[in-house]
Order: C-alpha cells, then sequence, then structure tokens
C-alpha cells in the first residue's frame, strides 16, 4: 500500500514562543506564509511477515535492517536516505501494529535548514499518508497534531505546522497545534515570492539561547499585535523586516540583500529561522547574492494527494 500527500512550504516572518509541558499546546505566535512548492511524502506500507501485494514496490526487498531508523522506517529525501527526528516521531505514533515494513519517500522542492519548514511539511505530509491508511480514526486536524508535536519536540520548529495546514498567509493567534491552537487566515493573492539561501541556521540554537529568546518574545508579540490591527501581505513582510534586524537574527550579508532589494523598489525580509532572504515579485535584485528559487504563495494547506 502506497499513499501520498502534501504539505507547502512555510516562511515564518516574525514569532514569539508559548511554552507548555503539553506539546499539542505548546508552540508560538507570529505569522508565515505558504508557497505552491512543498514537501510530498510518498508512503510505503508493507505488513510483518509478508509483501504488500497492493502496491508494486517489493518493500521486502527494499529494506535493509542497517537502513532502518529506530521507528522501523526506512526515510529518504529527494533520493538519499536521511535521519529526521520529526518523520522518525511520526511513524512511531501513528504506525499500526503489524505494519512494521515502511518506507517514506520524501520530495523537497526548497532546501532543509533553510527556513522553508521543511522539518515541519515533512512530519505533516508523512502524518497526513500514514493516517489515510491506519483506520485509527484520526481526523486530519488530529494527525497534523502530531506533525507539530513531532517538531516542538524535536525543537525544530513551533508553528510551521500550524500554518502548513491552514496554507495562505496564516496569522497565528494562539499557540498550539491545529484543532488546539488559533489561527487567522488572511486573504492573499497568489503572488510570486523569490529567496535567496545564504546560509543554515539551527532552530534549536536560536531556541536555547535565553538572552536571544527574550528579545525575540517581545518584538515577535508587538509584531503580531500591529499585523493583528492592519493584516495584509505588505505590512506582514515590513514587520517581518523589523523583527529581523531589531532581533539581531539577521546576518550582514541578508541584510545586504534586503536593503538591494528595497532600493530596486521591492519588499523583503528574512525567513525565521535561516539565513534565507526572501522578497516579493520576480526577485532580480537577488541575483547577486545566490540562485534564486521562487513559487507562488500557496493558499491550499496540506492535503493527501
Amino acid at each position: 500500500m502506497t499513499l501520498t500527500a502534501f504539505a507547502p512550504a512555510h516562511i515564518t516572518g516574525f514569532f514569539a514562543v508559548r511554552p507548555d509541558p503539553d506539546p499539542v499546546k505548546a508552540g508560538s505566535v507570529g505569522c508565515g506564509l505558504c508557497l505552491e512548492t512543498g514537501v510530498t511524502a510518498r508512503v510505503t506500507i508493507g505488513t510483518t511477515g509478508t509483501t504488500d501485494t497492493t502496491d508494486t514496490t517489493d518493500i521486502t526487498g527494499t529494506l535493509d535492517t542497517a537502513d532502518i531508523t529506530g521507528s522501523g522506517a526506512l526515510i529518504r529525501l529527494n533520493g538519499e536516505q536521511i535521519d529526521l527526528p520529526t518523520v522518525e516521531y511520526v511513524v512511531e505514533s501513528l504506525l499500526r501494529a503489524g505494519h512494521s515494513r515502511l518506507i517514506v519517500d520524501l520530495t523537497a522542492d526548497v532546501p532543509l535548514g533553510y527556513g522553508f519548514g521543511v522539518s515541519g511539511a515533512a512530519a505533516l505530509a508523512t502524518a497526513l499518508a500514514i493516517n489515510a491508511d491506519q483506520g485509527q480514526g484520526l481526523t486530519m486536524e488530529q494527525a497534523a497534531a502530531v506533525a507539530h508535536s513531532a517538531e516542538v519536540v524535536n525543537r525544530t520548529g513551533m508553528g510551521d505546522v500550524a500554518g502548513q495546514y491552514t496554507g495562505g498567509l496564516v496569522i497565528r493567534t494562539a499557540a498550539g497545534a491545529p484543532g488546539v491552537g488559533a489561527v487567522k487566515k488572511v486573504p492573499v493573492d497568489a503572488m510570486e515570492v523569490s529567496w535567496v539561501c545564504l546560509g543554515e541556521i539551527s532552530t534549536s540554537s536560536v531556541l536555547d539561547d535565553e538572552k536571544t529568546m527574550e528579545s525575540i518574545n517581545i518584538l515577535g508579540q508587538r509584531a503580531l499585535k500591529a499585523l493583528l490591527k492592519r493584516p495584509g501581505l505588505e505590512y506582514f513582510i515590513s514587520l517581518s523586516r523589523d523583527f529581523a534586524f531589531d532581533t539581531g537574527l539577521v546576518s550582514s550579508r541578508a541584510a545586504d540583500a534586503i536593503e538591494a532589494v528595497e532600493a530596486a523598489g521591492g519588499l523583503a525580509s528574512m525567513a525565521m529561522l535561516g539565513d534565507t532572504v526572501f522578497a516579493l515579485g520576480d526577485g532580480s535584485a537577488l541575483m547577486e547574492f545566490g540562485q534564486v528559487g521562487s513559487s507562488r504563495i500557496g493558499t491550499t494547506g496540506a492535503h493527501n494527494l
């Protein structure tokens, strides 16, 4: 049996963390933007002791004991085997007894570690795919809550899944997983967004820095309050830009890229958390800083295919 699901990439503009001992209730408030591009999970599930004859993939011959993670799954990202804790968490949480042979093939159109929410999208798409087969009676929202918990527990993200589940420009007004937290979806056109990746940032390293997080939480809450008074795409970019500079998270090269876009009359900011600059429009001003990627804004949330 092979099932497929998709979750969009998500660029966070600003945020403030809301911790809680229960990962379903923990998370962040803030705002982020989903893209049409993202992560597709193709999950092949086999039954213990047999080959799944409902799928042409010979899962028995594909799996090697040395390749299997602690969750009992072989996980590949763009064809390369990878240890992805968020996906392992989802597999351990949702895989039904007797279905121990599992392959998760992830196709990501954006890079991992650069502020596109790939770890959350991978977890969410995997959760929706597995849940479609397992017959546990979970709603899509409940399966998404497992993906959110995977991010929080592994400290790879605090709010991407809530945005990715919703799609579009999403303001997270209360922290927590889908069905627990609260979001406001701001109507936006499917405009083009361009970006340039300058370097990676470890989400956990930022979350573990108390001084940095104190500043982030104050400034993130301030930006949230402002956006709720005047929700809109351009104001979101402007507030995100101020957040990046005021928190000191923006690198010197990212600052140069943002200022280059602004000098050309555009709007740009930095993805949280990644050393990536994103801009509305074609991003021609970003070309001097590296390879430019682009996608339209994705107004549809995660879904089964």
